[in-house]
């Protein structure tokens, strides 16, 4: 049996990350979401099941009472597209996006619906992306446009296990708050096991959005540095410790901070993520070396660049 499309609502969850969709999909998820290409198309109906009186649309509809159709539909099918629904005209009051049909409105949504329009991700600006709960893009599945800085917030910390990204760059986390090991994403995963994040992300945010916490003990912002174990060249190696005199990757020293972009995530933060990349739990102690303005390796960036200060003596612990 088809489950209940709109059986995990969160109007909590909407209120605090934004424009969030938060379906449960199991078998009707075939291939891609959105219904592939072509102008989208939704039809609304008086009835549930698909009964009754019906409007088809393929555009803008901010208004039903234009096509004498306010708060009347209790189901829809979509043949192609995401759409924006909304309680209200003009796109005001509650919202959400959907890519399936919907048997029986439920959750509030029976006879509620005012306005209705295509969201094309791609060519919109806004920027999207979609997460599953197996791998190959299958299972249950989540679709979110914003930064989310916990996924309990939407059901689902930890579950992930392959990724399509719809639009934009992402940057997914291992830990909430953007922090442990993170990884920037431009296209699909098909099986986040090849990445290490099976069912390990807990925060999501599109580059564009994302704001790292502030530097401290403890901290991580989450910048997706692409750091494997084994990168980090210099260590002296203990039972439950690294020691890195001068921690080198592809040969270059590694800046103090995460970007060559700003001074935000620098010093503790950037000992943290080396730390984290190799196994460890954190940095217990580092100095900044000063080598004149050379190059240096930015782990933000995953690239190197003329800079001044380098992460030295580092100790990683468990």
């Amino acid at each position: 049996m088809k489950p209940d499309f709109f059986g995990v609502i969160l109007a909590s969850a909407l209120a605090l990350a934004g424009l969030v969709l938060i379906p449960a999909i199991a078998e009707a998820q075939r291939g891609r979401p959105g219904g592939g290409g072509g102008t989208p198309v939704i039809v609304f109906y008086e009835h549930p099941n698909f009964q009754g009186r019906s409007i088809r649309v393929d555009g803008d509809a901010p208004d039903f009472r234009r096509m004498n159709f306010n708060d009347v539909p209790s189901s829809f099918r979509i043949e192609r597209g995401y759409w924006e629904i909304c309680f209200d005209i003009n796109y005001r009051g509650r919202c959400q996006i959907f890519w399936e049909d919907a048997a029986h409105l439920t959750g509030g949504w029976n006879n509620e619906i005012s306005s209705a329009r295509p969201i094309d991700f791609r060519r919109g600006g806004r920027e999207a992306l979609m997460m599953y709960s197996e791998p190959d893009f299958q299972g249950e599945a989540r679709l979110v446009a914003d930064r989310i800085t916990n996924l309990n917030a939407i059901q689902f910390n930890d579950r992930p296990r392959s990724l399509r990204v719809l639009s934009g760059e992402w940057i997914v986390c291992e830990h909430a708050n953007f922090g442990g090991r993170c990884e920037t994403l431009r296209g699909e995963a098909s099986d986040l096991r090849r990445m290490r994040l099976d069912r390990e992300i807990s925060s999501v945010s599109p580059t564009s959005q994302h704001n790292p916490p502030q530097t401290g003990p403890g901290h991580n912002p989450g910048w997706g540095s692409n750091l494997r174990p084994g990168q980090v060249f210099g260590a002296t190696r203990g039972t439950q410790s690294n020691f890195y005199a001068d921690p080198r990757v592809q040969g270059a020293p590694i800046a103090r901070c995460m970007t060559a972009f700003g001074s935000s995530g620098c010093d503790q933060v950037v000992a943290d993520q080396i730390c984290r990349a190799e196994g460890f739990r954190q940095a217990a102690h580092f100095v900044i070396a000063d080598r004149g303005r050379t190059n240096h390796y930015f782990l933000g960036d995953n690239r190197t660049a003329q800079s001044n200060g380098a992460i030295a003596d580092l100790l990683c612990v468990r």
